[in-house]
């Protein structure tokens, strides 16, 4: 008897143990990165709850400290006619025609790729299904991304592109998504994904994880890859708190706690949000 019991604990922590290391930022970003790629958008999408809620922020003014507010409409979104929540937006005024300002694919300006009327919103899951936003992949903008079928020799950043290669180009654009991840569920983000630009291209080069392993805001693991986290890791050059890396439309950049931070303030008005819409049940869990 004693012998069954133990058994079926040893099965219990090796389930669980299972379950942690699939849900966290290094495994689930497959799940989400396979769903922000190839969503389905023949589904029309429509808002499930709206809310508008206040954001504090503070700032030195003349040596004082003052308080500000922006009031944000949160608009919660899912598939047409069903209850579960997989989309998120945050907006000034009140988000009218979901399925037009959001535009799941990437849409072209002759050729430059562009966003929708609305580009602040994200993915959002409840990765331990406690009716808490615990993982957002936020829009970032829209950029064509490098693979093994862009030649070496393809134009740089400024030079002028045949048909061909502007065929490519096209064919390679997709929306940038950055992943957000709160790995221990205390409402503080502590794992990212972040995409890193190519140094003389404006295409996405590959990805960088950054996480806080010892949630106390420094940077402890840092690499970068190609497609995905599992894959062969590229070591980067970085401090406790600061990874260089090639934003989007710019040469440089760094990758800070303070980054981290301000999206812990989304992920919290995110959650007052559902909170107030009394949702949490139907956050999507995956």
């Amino acid at each position: 008897m004693i012998k069954i019991i133990l058994t079926l604990i040893t099965i219990i922590i090796i389930c669980t143990s299972s379950l942690n290391a699939q849900d966290d930022i290094i495994n689930f970003y497959r799940i989400v990165d396979s769903l922000a790629n190839y969503p389905e958008i023949q589904q029309p999408i429509d808002t499930i709850c709206q809310v508008k809620i206040p954001q504090y922020t503070t700032k030195k003014v003349g040596g004082k400290t003052v308080r500000d507010t922006t009031k944000f409409y949160v608009s919660f979104l899912g598939y047409k006619g069903q209850k579960q929540v997989f989309i998120a937006a945050l907006t000034l005024k009140p988000l009218e025609k979901p399925n037009s300002d959001i535009l799941r694919i990437v849409d072209f300006d002759d050729t430059s790729p562009r966003l929708g009327r609305v580009s602040t919103w994200g993915y959002v899951f409840d990765r331990n299904n406690d009716g808490k936003i615990d993982y957002m992949a936020l829009v970032d903008g829209a950029a064509p991304f490098k693979d093994d079928q862009v030649p070496p020799d393809f134009p740089v950043r400024g030079q002028k592109l045949t048909l061909p290669q502007l065929e490519l180009y096209m064919t390679k654009c997709k929306i940038i998504f950055n992943h957000w991840a709160d790995e221990n569920f205390d409402g503080k983000i502590d794992a990212v994904i972040h995409t890193d630009m190519d140094s003389v291209r404006d295409w996405v080069d590959r990805r960088i994880i950054i996480q806080c392993t010892k949630y106390d805001g420094n940077f402890d693991k840092v690499w970068a890859f190609k497609n995905f986290p599992t894959d062969e890791k590229i070591e980067l050059k970085y401090s406790k708190t600061s990874v260089p890396y090639r934003p989007l439309g710019k040469l440089s950049g760094e990758i800070t706690p303070a980054m981290l931070d301000e999206k812990t303030a989304i992920l919290n008005l995110l959650n007052r949000a559902a909170s107030q819409c009394d949702i949490g049940k139907d956050i999507q869990k995956y």
